[in-house]
């Protein structure tokens, strides 16, 4: 069967055709989009289709909540409609899922050595799975054995509440209410979490209004994550450490959720940009740090996904079930 899949996020939209069998996913055509330079998807459809094949079906992941036919994505300013698609481009199916609903569709079509394991616990083949990812926004998805394969559940648990776990942590919190009002991981656990938790250490050493080139950059969370790799800016360091320790924490709290024997997937394109970070003891402190349940987050199996086609094979695959 020849699809269309798509990952469209809040800064990119990728769009494959692809030749699907069984759950073996093959990327004939492949292309990168920057939203900034288009009105809505549509804009990308016609320029990448104008010179393929006609597909049989197409599913587009998206970065927002669905229910299979629109959505109005949440990091950015874009209406996509199934129907309108299907009628303008002349395709017989057309379906929209959340974005990391693909990523859990996709998980079993990633080959091991796009795996890097931060903790090999002891994993249940049929157990549940935890999946959370860094990008634009905060991802989340939970996937549960129906006997024959993991099926991943929509979700939109990015947008739970954030828990401090120390003194620093309620400072910060304190820091994002002033601003947000409510504060979510998604707040922290993003691009633009990044931005703010430098801000936030900036404010921490009495630099708040200081200027900095890393917050002039063009990119400023890619400028950051840069500096604390290098180690080159201190607060970068700082923002860096403590961004690792809340995504170990919140990797854990999904474990818990979860009770994912089957394995906490790090996915999103943050973390294979940062994995000597995630490598170092902040994120998996954060992930032990249960308390009672410390022992038993050591025996669950925790891996960066570093393909970063894994969204698009997970939509090949939910295209043939439109």
């Amino acid at each position: 069967m020849r699809v269309i899949a798509g990952d469209i996020g809040g800064t990119n939209t990728r769009l494959a055709f692809c030749e699907v069998a069984g759950d073996t996913v093959h990327l004939l055509h492949r292309e990168r989009y920057l939203n900034a330079e288009a009105t809505g998807l549509e804009d990308h459809l016609q320029a990448f289709l104008a010179h393929l094949p006609a597909p049989e079906a197409a599913c587009f992941a998206v970065a927002g909540p669905t229910g299979g036919r629109h959505v109005h994505l949440t990091n950015l300013t874009w209406e996509i409609d199934a129907d309108r698609i299907a009628a303008r481009f002349k395709l017989p199916q057309v379906r929209l899922i959340n974005d990391f609903l693909a990523v859990g569709y996709g998980l079993d079509a990633v080959d091991e050595h796009h795996r890097a394991a931060l903790q090999s616990g002891h994993p249940l083949p049929h157990a549940p799975r935890a999946i959370l990812g860094a990008g634009t926004g905060l991802g989340v998805s939970l996937c549960v054995w129906n006997g024959r394969r993991h099926v991943p559940l929509a979700s939109e648990g990015g947008h739970i509440g954030f828990a401090p776990m120390d003194d620093e942590q309620a400072r910060l919190l304190g820091f994002l209410r002033a601003e947000y009002r409510r504060a979510s991981l998604d707040r922290i656990l993003s691009g633009p979490g990044i931005v703010a938790l430098y801000r936030f250490r900036l404010s921490e050493t009495g630099r708040a209004h200081a200027p900095d080139s890393l917050l002039h950059d063009k990119l400023p969370a890619a400028a950051i994550t840069q500096a604390a790799l290098a180690q080159s800016e201190a607060q970068a360091v700082e923002a860096m450490r403590l961004f690792c320790r809340i995504y170990g924490q919140a990797a854990g709290d999904l474990a818990l959720l979860a009770q994912a024997m089957g394995g906490v997937y790090i996915a999103g394109g943050i973390a294979p940009k940062i994995l000597p970070l995630l490598k170092h003891p902040e994120f998996l402190e954060g992930f032990h740090s249960k308390g009672r349940f410390a022992e038993w987050t050591r025996n669950v199996p925790v891996s960066v996904v570093l393909d970063e086609d894994v969204g698009l094979k997970g939509a090949a695959l939910a295209a043939q079930l439109a």
